[in-house]
């Protein structure tokens, strides 16, 4: 019976010491150790995370990294909110394997100008939303166009600052006349945005397409400011030729230009 007793004194003894080695605390060198690291270290993947504890894996701190590391999207992922615009990609537009990217580029500029189908989803309903959308607007206008286009929309951003900036070349005035007349749709913003212009690179990954109207709708209030009138975007309506009359107009010009090309190719043109 004593040395039952013994045994299970012993086996208790014993039990007791191994848990409190098992929850050894650090000193030193001496990393310390824990009993069911699970409990505080998963072995469950976090993306974009390396969590690899060595007390606690399947395997080995490479097979972890492989695991873990930040991938590429799946090929045709679309990020919420960024539905890609039917003019989003210019390749899409490209007739020949002759026609140059600036060449493109300028043929696709004047298919959004005159796409009457283009016209700003964004329509508020009072004034309240509208104030909300211009609010928007005005902060994302500061962030990715006022250091060059201007506080003002004057083009007199910063970055040209009447001539002493950075840039030699004024950015566009959205404000000069210009901007007023007939045919300048939404589409012009809207392609330079996709697409840049001039100096100005391609700013689609920067707004969401939500966003980019809505810095349209702000810019349009900057060119209503200037002539002392009321923005109402619900009169702001796009008038443009129809679909069928720009891809003629712009086939039309395309073949021309190569014909010129042509002629000059063979000496006769100069």
């Amino acid at each position: 019976m004593k040395n039952t007793r013994s045994i299970y004194s012993l086996a208790t003894i014993i039990a007791a010491s191994l848990l409190l080695w098992s929850c050894g605390r650090a000193d030193g060198e001496f990393t310390g150790s824990e009993y069911m690291p699970d409990m505080g270290h998963s072995i469950a993947y976090e993306a974009n995370v390396n969590t690899y504890y060595y007390n606690n894996t399947w395997g080995t701190e490479e097979a972890y990294y492989d695991m873990a590391h930040p991938r590429k999207p799946v090929k045709g992922t679309v990020a919420r909110g960024y539905l890609p615009s039917k003019y989003q990609y210019l390749e899409d537009f490209r007739a020949t394997g002759e026609e140059t990217q600036v060449i493109l580029q300028e043929k696709v500029r004047k298919m959004i100008i005159v796409d009457a189908s283009i016209v700003n989803p964004i329509q508020p309903r009072d004034a309240d939303e509208l104030a909300a959308v211009l609010e928007k607007g005005a902060h994302l206008y500061k962030i990715n166009c006022e250091v060059c286009h201007g506080e003002a929309g004057d083009g007199n951003g910063v970055l040209y600052n009447g001539g002493d900036g950075k840039y030699s070349a004024k950015p566009a005035n959205f404000i000069n006349d210009d901007f007023y007349k007939d045919g300048n749709t939404d589409g012009r913003f809207l392609n330079a945005i996709l697409h840049g212009k001039g100096m100005m690179q391609s700013h689609a990954d920067k707004l969401s397409p939500a966003e980019r109207w809505e810095v349209i709708h702000y810019i349009r209030s900057l060119q209503a400011n200037e002539k002392g009138v009321d923005y109402n975007p619900v009169a702001a309506v796009n008038v443009a030729p129809s679909m069928e009359e720009t891809m003629e107009a712009v086939t039309e010009e395309h073949t021309e230009e190569q014909h010129e090309e042509a002629h000059d190719g063979d000496g006769h043109g100069k």
